[in-house]
């Protein structure tokens, strides 16, 4: 159980950071810091940038200016090892999943142990997938290739991907598109148990579900940038008349029944301020 009384280690710190795409800006001037241990949510509107701020934190995108850390560690300067360290203790969900095309689905979620964990035998490397595919609720056989999937069973099959090494460090890009009803409510309870494990989770969402169910830390993007980011009820707190959309209907909903894994924004905690300045 993670330590509800410690101020939580930086994972991931965006310095600003800035993102440059076919020629456009989609970032300026990013500085946001994703706490250890705890389930990060930022909430924007369709093309305002989640999925590059979610590829850079996870160094899946190199920024056109600034430094991306992980525990205190510039990512651009990171050794073969190094990246092969973090890849070890991270997973990534694509939004699109992002599924190999030509081959099945036992070899598609096996990737990661297949290249992080080369001493398992292929008995238990099947035995993983497939615990790792019943905890998001897919239960059709291991030998599909993706193309015979729905696209909420492909996107079952990229979440048990990025969960099957049990990593530390887990980053979603919008998770619950494409699953039904069924599928969403196995992905909410996946994501209760990553919480209560301590795991760090970062989420990136235009579902604000995610924010009211999980988020520890709330954070906001609005015109090419981060405009908010500190603990849940802050974050909510100290939005100004500008509130809109996701936050709306959040604040509109008042308190939430859970109790929350950890004090909001206790101080010295790394996510306790804003990360921009200006409000939502």
């Amino acid at each position: 159980m993670p330590d509800t009384n410690a101020v939580p280690q930086v994972a991931i710190e965006l310095k600003m950071v800035s993102a440059d795409s076919a020629g456009y800006k989609v970032f300026r001037d990013v500085n946001v810091a994703f706490p250890r241990g705890r389930f990060s949510v930022v909430l924007g509107a369709t093309g305002s940038g989640k999925s590059a701020l979610l590829k850079l934190a996870a160094g899946l995108m190199v920024p056109s200016g600034g430094i991306v850390e992980y525990l205190g560690r510039d990512m651009s300067r990171f050794t073969r090892k190094d990246e092969a360290d973090f890849r070890a203790h991270s997973g990534f969900v694509f939004q699109d999943a992002a599924l190999w095309a030509d081959t099945n689905i036992l070899n598609n979620v096996a990737m990661p142990l297949r290249v992080h964990r080369p001493w398992m035998s292929q008995s238990e490397i099947a035995e993983s997938v497939r615990l790792a595919l019943k905890r998001i609720g897919y239960d059709e056989g291991m030998g599909y290739r993706p193309s015979d999937l729905s696209a909420g069973e492909q996107k079952m099959v990229s979440i048990a991907r990025a969960i099957v090494h049990d990593p530390d460090l887990i980053f979603m890009d919008d998770p619950g598109s494409s699953l039904d009803e069924d599928g969403l409510e196995r992905l909410y309870e996946l994501l209760g148990e990553l919480g209560e494990a301590g795991k760090t989770v970062i989420v990136v969402a235009n579902n604000s579900e995610f924010a009211y169910r999980f988020a520890d830390m709330l954070g906001v993007i609005k015109n090419e940038t981060v405009v908010a980011f500190g603990g849940y009820d802050e974050t909510l707190s100290r939005a100004s008349v500008e509130l809109e959309g996701s936050l709306a209907r959040l604040k509109a909903r008042g308190g939430r029944s859970r109790k929350p894994r950890y004090p909001d924004s206790p101080a010295g905690d790394p996510g306790s301020e804003m990360s921009q300045r200006g409000d939502v």
